[in-house]
């Protein structure tokens, strides 16, 4: 991976005066179509020469997204046209994509209110969180679990308007280069809050809201400042190498499918479960709501999926089909304002069958009726350079299915 060959420069105490860039950087959706394309692709993914795996190579039919910088384009061309491996390239240079988003951010105004025709920064939020506990201490409550490595708060917001302990857990931003899932959260949290819409105000009403946008605050900030494409937390794991990928660094079935016991792989998967100080803060504030944790979605761009657990097994088990049937339900409502698709089921039928997961922890450990997470826009066509035209509707939509979830569970009796 790319950023990998920033480690020894940054290890060694030499300071980025500027940001990474990527001009001429290409972005492919590669559509492997035989076994031994995924092979093939596995075999560039594992070798880490260059090549920046955004969606690594899983199964036969499920597309992969790569970045090639300019010096290996025409090579990794030829090298798919030669075992007659589709691929369809998306942008010529993802860096003017990556200036768009900055560019495009409005600055907030002396009202503290946020945007969503934007990406947001870890400061804009927070000051919003303490400005909505001040002007709304009725019935929001700023909640810090705990510090990265780096010294940054872990914080969250508490939202309760009726006396029900019921509550739901949401979280996003585990992986830095995501800047989709915290702005998606934040809208929701506005939505909660304002109460304008019956369904929102009435779930504000039933359920206690945990929300939390950035559990990998550090990683978030690298990618404002240096590197926008760096993934894992910011923890020095060896020597030469930096970070772990959060998403995989859970107690559920740790290590089996999908991640790295490589340091400087980009999934590497950490020493051993909750591993990381931000796993391990967010996994004992669920533990300290127990029994009351009736729904927990885990946010993160992208793929266009809900997972539903469990990521280690084809063989369905505890409520799955209930939540297979609230999640197909949820997603058809999402789709209603934009024509948005997301396919529902385990990462292991839909997906990658990473294992490790949030979703699949919390499944375990508490099962409560709604486990499950989002892979937010897009399916390959801009990934993580997904332009600012599409942060609110990405909102708007992913507001519409989880109240769709809340009202699907209740019709089947499963909430």
């Amino acid at each position: 991976m790319f950023t990998k060959l920033l480690v020894l420069s940054l290890l060694s105490g030499s300071i980025l005066s500027d940001k990474v860039r990527y001009d001429n950087y290409t972005l492919y959706k590669v559509q492997p179509e035989r076994e031994e394309h995924v092979a093939f692709l596995k075999d560039l993914f594992e070798a880490d020469d260059g090549l920046d795996f955004w969606k690594p190579p899983s199964v036969v039919g499920e597309y992969v997204s790569v970045v090639a910088p300019p010096e290996m384009r025409a090579e990794f061309e030829l090298a798919l046209n030669k075992r007659s491996i589709s691929s369809e390239l998306m942008l010529e240079n993802i860096q003017e994509a990556f200036d768009a988003q900055v560019v495009s951010r409005r600055k907030r105004e002396s009202s503290r209110e946020l945007f969503w025709t934007n990406y947001q920064t870890i400061e804009d939020i927070y000051d919003w969180f303490n400005y909505l506990a001040e002007t709304r201490s009725d019935i929001v409550s700023v909640v810090t679990i705990g510090q990265s490595y780096e010294g940054r708060n872990i914080t969250g917001i508490k939202i309760a308007r009726g006396t029900g302990k019921k509550a739901f857990v949401l979280e996003g931003g585990q992986v830095g280069a995501d800047w989709l899932s915290p702005t998606v959260l934040t809208y929701l949290v506005d939505q909660l809050v304002k109460g304008t819409d019956a369904e929102a105000r009435a779930a504000s009403e039933d359920f206690e809201w945990h929300i939390f946008p950035i559990v990998n605050p550090d990683g978030h900030q690298f990618t404002q400042d240096s590197v926008r494409l760096w993934v894992k937390n910011r923890r020095p794991t060896t020597r030469t190498t930096i970070g772990v990928d959060l998403t995989k660094n859970w107690n559920s079935q740790w290590g089996i499918i999908g991640g790295s016991f490589t340091p400087a792989a980009s999934n590497y998967i950490g020493l051993g479960p909750f591993s990381e100080v931000e796993t391990r803060s967010l996994a004992r504030y669920i533990e300290g709501i127990g029994p009351n944790l009736v729904g927990f979605l885990s946010l993160r761009s992208f793929g266009q999926r809900l997972l539903v657990p469990f990521a280690h097994s084809s063989v369905p088990m505890y409520n799955y089909q209930d939540v297979l049937t609230v999640g197909r339900r949820a997603m058809g409502s999402l789709s209603v304002r934009y024509g948005t698709l997301y396919i529902t089921g385990t990462s292991r039928l839909v997906h990658s069958g990473n294992t490790g997961a949030a979703e699949d922890w919390v499944k375990h450990r508490f099962n409560p009726p709604i486990s499950a997470a989002y892979l937010l826009r897009d399916t390959g066509s801009w990934g993580y350079t997904l332009p600012v035209n599409q942060v609110l509707p990405t909102c708007e939509e992913t507001f519409d299915s989880v109240m769709a979830i809340i009202r699907e569970a209740k019709f089947i009796n499963i909430l």
